[in-house]
């Protein structure tokens, strides 16, 4: 487009977004007396004059961009252009400085003084090693690509001929830590100081305690010797304590003083005060993992905690964590933080832990021993039990810090893979628990623990189903032995029918609740049951129904397979097998079969080839090949030759990560529990459920589940005899058929 100096100005006071890209415009060919007429112009007449209305505009504008790709540098697969810390960073410090001071060329900026000499250096080698990345992903794409996506870490890596893909990513982490730090602390100093600012200095300012002052919303200090002031440990505590109590910054100066201090003084642990103060910062929710983060970056924290060190920019080997060891402890500490401002019952049980410094130390120190080679829970309980005692713990606090550590993932393991419906697995829960203060600690933990792997990860089913088991536990630690699963089933039948009573008929409703095991009550959400009930009406004109609904929130379908276990038997493995060859992922399922033979088997899948809502083809032809394998007009096998589509972009990680099957005659009065863990692979569900029909085993009912890239699957099961399997040799063949073509299944 061709427009006049006059019209280019006015479009650029109308539209921030053409007044940030005249910013970098430059002369390529033509009258350059005219150019620089322009030039002067606009900085003249638009940018000096409104210069901190501008400079809000870019700010803000980036910040919402690094909102949207994720907030942190630390990410599993970053965007090296928009992604916090990366090219788009570097490019918004340059257009700050054109703004500001009417250049954008780095070696300028730092030549008048705007940049010291090691940011600068930073950032010239930020954004060679980010060139060079994107120049080499491009090539290997073959497309303009910015996504740094797992397969490509690992190319990458041997590229540039570092240790895989965690050498390569803990030194882009590094890296464009650095990036979004400097940006950030440029962009502040960048924006001008109002008329009258310096004026009102003196009775802005306050002091918060003796050597410390507030102004402008930062912290200093009042001394004028900042390294010999902060030559005890105390005094930098007391600065993060006060900076978080006051919910200011902690001033750039300052903040460069203690991180050379750290560095100088890294081998030598904090004094007992500061440890004191540290556990003080600890207690009180608000602010707590901002702190926990800034005291990382300088090197404070692994004064406090050396082992913290081993974990920094630690890139994590699965998918389902978003973001690296370090960012998602201070994301979980965050996430806890925040529950005490979210009304609701989990709110409650938060509010009435006792001893939070000891809560918030072990969401700190949950995956402190990832990186080992031994189980990283291990190696954090043992770190707990070292810390416990350079703080001072009682015997009693250690040994409840080092539980929490130790058995962080017991709660998430009953709550969401075990059916704890079952009265044998509860109360082994409660055993290993042990006191209600432990419980509430616990619970509060791995809600903040779910919250912090990645977004979306948390769900209202999930915090359903770790309020159901806090509750049962609470309820047998205060030796309510009164109040059986009976009584719950009884309410929830009883709501259920006055929702549905005006829906059905009245006989059939109440055969309908008569009927149903309990199980099925306790762990299905209302909503969920509405529809079941309405699939149950229709499925007396025709004995086979598939029902499918999108879940928005989680992001998958669920399919719902209606019918009778009188149409054939192996109906759990006949549908997984359909759901696989159609290239459906299995993420969960419950399956139900009640007295009367109803079976209620329902499926998550997620399709990585269609993003989004159901694909109707695909639901037509799911729906067609259910009734033609349930009615014996086709077997699995031939599904699987004709419609076979794994997805492209189904990919896995190169996890060392055994097959563990468990045989288990304890957790249940009724049934043969197996619980079986292996890595994941698309197929392999049905290769399970075709093994156990194949044995002549009677599934009853299954819990189905993938946590990171595992599958953690349970078959609650009866042998041919309907009874449990337990003699010896029975037993043996089981795990040996199951290890056996899990092990083929995964080689494939």
């Amino acid at each position: 487009s061709t427009r006049t100096v006059e019209e280019t100005l006015e479009l650029s006071r109308q539209d921030p977004l053409i007044a940030t890209s005249l910013l970098e415009a430059r002369f390529l060919h033509g009258d350059r007396a005219l150019f620089k007429r322009f030039h002067n112009a606009f900085f003249t007449k638009v940018v000096d004059k409104n210069i901190k209305r501008v400079l809000t505009n870019l700010i803000g504008d980036r910040e919402e961009g690094r909102v949207e790709y994720g907030a942190t540098p630390y990410l599993l697969e970053p965007n090296l252009k928009q992604s916090p810390g990366g090219l788009r960073d570097i490019h918004h410090l340059k257009w700050v400085a054109s703004a500001r001071y009417r250049t954008h060329h780095l070696p300028q900026i730092h030549q008048w003084g705007h940049l010291s000499n090691i940011e600068y250096e930073n950032l010239e080698q930020a954004q060679d090693f980010l060139w060079r990345i994107r120049n080499h992903l491009h090539f290997l794409s073959g497309k303009v690509s910015d996504l740094l996506t797992i397969e490509r870490q690992e190319e990458i890596a041997s590229f540039f001929g570092l240790d895989g893909r965690r050498g390569l990513m803990r030194k882009y982490y590094l890296k464009t830590g650095a990036v979004l730090e400097i940006s950030r602390r440029f962009t502040r100093e960048a924006i001008p100081l109002g008329r009258g600012h310096q004026w009102s200095r003196s009775w802005k300012t306050r002091q918060v305690a003796s050597g410390f002052k507030v102004f402008s919303g930062e912290i200093f200090i009042q001394s004028t010797k900042p390294f010999q002031f902060f030559e005890e440990d105390e005094n930098i505590l007391r600065l993060f304590l006060l900076a978080k109590t006051h919910a200011v910054r902690i001033a750039d100066s300052i903040l460069e003083v203690i991180q050379q201090i750290s560095e100088k003084k890294r081998e030598i642990p904090l004094s007992p005060g500061a440890i004191s103060l540290f556990k003080t910062l600890m207690t009180e929710p608000g602010g707590i993992a901002n702190s926990l983060r800034l005291m990382h970056r300088l090197r404070l924290l692994w004064r406090i905690i050396p082992e913290f060190s081993d974990v920094h920019c630690m890139v994590q080997e699965s998918r389902s964590h978003a973001f690296t060891v370090d960012e998602h402890t201070f994301r979980a500490v965050d996430a806890a933080e925040k529950i005490l401002f979210q009304e609701g019952p989990i709110q409650k049980i938060y509010a009435t832990v006792q001893r939070k410094d000891i809560l918030h130390l072990a969401i700190l120190l949950h995956d402190i021993g990832k990186g080992k080679e031994e189980d990283h829970s291990k190696v954090g309980a043992k770190i707990a039990e070292t810390l416990a005692k350079r703080f001072r713990y009682s015997e009693k606090e250690g040994a409840l810090l080092v539980f929490l550590v130790e058995r962080h993932l017991i709660f998430a393991d009953v709550a969401l893979y075990r059916d704890f419906a079952d009265e044998p697995v509860l109360l082994r829960f409660v055993k290993k628990v042990g006191r209600i203060e432990a419980l509430r600690k616990l619970f509060i933990l791995t809600c903040a623990d779910i919250r912090a792997t990645a977004p979306g990860m948390w769900t209202e089913w999930k915090g359903e189903l770790l309020l159901n088991l806090y509750l049962e536990a609470s309820r047998l630690m205060a030796g309510k032995v009164t109040d059986p699963k009976e009584k719950k089933v009884s309410e929830i039948t009883d709501q259920i029918y006055q929702a549905l009573q005006q829906t059905y008929p009245d006989a059939w409703l109440k055969e309908m609740l008569s009927t149903l095991i309990p199980r099925y009550f306790l762990v299905t959400p209302f909503d969920k049951v509405s529809c079941d009930f309405a699939a149950l009406f229709r499925l007396q004109e025709n004995s086979i129904k598939v029902e499918v609904r999108y879940l928005v929130e989680h992001g998958v379908s669920e399919y719902t397979l209606y019918t009778y276990d009188w149409i054939t038997s192996g109906i759990f493995s006949r549908m997984v097998g359909v759901l696989a060859a159609k290239g459906l992922k299995i993420l969960a399922a419950q399956v139900f079969t009640h007295p009367n033979g109803m079976v209620i088997d329902m499926f998550q899948v997620a399709d990585l080839d269609h993003e989004g809502n159901l694909h109707e083809g695909l639901v037509r032809g799911v729906r067609e090949d259910v009734e033609k394998v349930l009615t014996g007009k086709q077997t699995v096998e031939q599904v699987f030759a004709k419609s076979r589509r794994f997805s492209q972009k189904e990919t896995y990680l190169s996890l060392n990560m055994s097959v563990q099957i468990e045989i288990d005659n304890h957790s249940s009065h009724t049934f043969t529990v197996i619980d079986i863990t292996a890595a994941d692979r698309n197929g392999l569900l049905y290769v399970i459920a075709k093994t156990l029909l194949d044995l002549g085993l009677v599934v009853h009912a299954a819990k189905i589940a993938t946590r990171l890239e595992q599958a953690a699957d349970i078959f609650y099961v009866l042998g041919p005899d309907q009874k449990k399997i337990v003699e010896p040799d029975q037993l043996k063949q089981v795990k040996e058929r199951l290890s056996s073509g899990i092990k083929t299944c995964l080689e494939l």
